[in-house]
């Protein structure tokens, strides 16, 4: 069945145009233009305000129910940047936004993500670029993502210039994009001269004039996850009901540090990191008992309970 949309505004991907409804047929847009569009038969959706291209989230990583709330916000696709197969093929099975993942990224032995997604495969140097990237491409990945870090705010193991290059070419050569993971103005330059074709991150320090026109002169784009680099604060959709509403339990524990429901209350305190939230779970917690690096009264884990310890940091 055809569905006619009327009385909106229609926005194309650049400029405001002057058509007020769009039928759409077997999944695809068969006219735009006024009312005269619809037809008998046609499911009719009388709109209101702007009908606009479906949003894409250019750097997302996977969770169980994360393509089906992507379209309550208006997104309809989603590019992974680094998920485990079997979360992908979950993803792909929901019904929601479109996705297109680089399954797993290029990193070295215990490097960023380790800490979230370990075990999975490493790149200990430029000779494993070809298998690796023949592995990706078994798995359906429709880009590579590869992580380099200089030293940056992640002190871990990286893999390096030459182990990069080999992985764009490898990459390049079997049709796919190469998009890195960097946290550095100068880790960003680094890997200009490899190919890479996108920046994952916009650098966490200031560029200078003479980077930004390097990356530009190299047309290397950038996805601008400033919220990252700006180390989520306050509250964020949290704080706007008309988002938070739109947010399930396991959105709302992602996006604030706390679940519904599981916090007695929320401690703020000097002493916690940049960009934590303090959750007190037992009877009779209170902020002032929040202030060591690791008490089991107050926790700031993702599930908020009172067996979790330790500082969380997001992202």
């Amino acid at each position: 069945m055809a569905t006619t949309i009327t009385g909106v505004r229609v926005f194309d991907g650049e400029r405001l145009t002057q058509h007020t409804a769009v039928r759409l047929e077997g999944g695809l847009i068969d006219a735009v233009g006024g009312d005269e569009l619809l037809r008998p038969g046609d499911q009719h959706v009388a709109g209101r305000g702007t009908l606009l291209p479906g949003l894409i989230d250019a750097h997302v990583h996977l969770l169980p129910g994360a393509s089906r709330q992507a379209l309550t916000f208006g997104v309809t696709t989603l590019l992974d940047m680094f998920s485990k197969p079997e979360t992908v093929r979950e993803a792909e099975a929901e019904g929601g936004a479109d996705v297109r993942s680089s399954s797993i990224g290029a990193t070295a032995p215990g490097g960023h993500p380790s800490m979230m997604y370990a075990p999975f495969p490493y790149v200990t140097g430029p000779a494993d670029a070809e298998a690796f990237v023949a592995d990706r491409v078994a798995e359906g990945a429709r880009h590579l993502k590869v992580l380099y870090d200089d030293g940056g705010p992640l002190r871990v193991p990286s893999l390096d210039v030459p182990t990069v290059a080999a992985l764009v070419s490898a990459a390049h050569g079997a049709g796919l994009l190469a998009v890195a993971h960097v946290t550095t103005a100068a880790a960003a330059v680094d890997l200009l001269p490899t190919g890479v074709d996108v920046l994952a991150h916009v650098p966490f320090d200031p560029l200078t004039a003479t980077q930004v026109a390097a990356i530009g002169e190299a047309g290397v784009a950038v996805i601008a996850t400033l919220s990252i680099a700006d180390g989520f604060p306050g509250d964020g959709m949290l704080a706007a009901p008309e988002l938070a509403g739109r947010l399930g339990p396991r959105g709302r524990t992602s996006s604030g540090g706390r679940r519904t429901g599981g916090c007695r209350r929320s401690c703020r305190t000097s002493r916690r990191p940049r960009g934590t939230s303090v959750c007190c779970t037992r009877p009779g917690c209170r902020c002032s008992r929040a202030r060591t690096r690791r008490t089991r009264e107050s926790c700031t884990g993702r599930a908020c309970t009172a067996s979790c310890s330790g500082w969380w940091r997001p992202g």
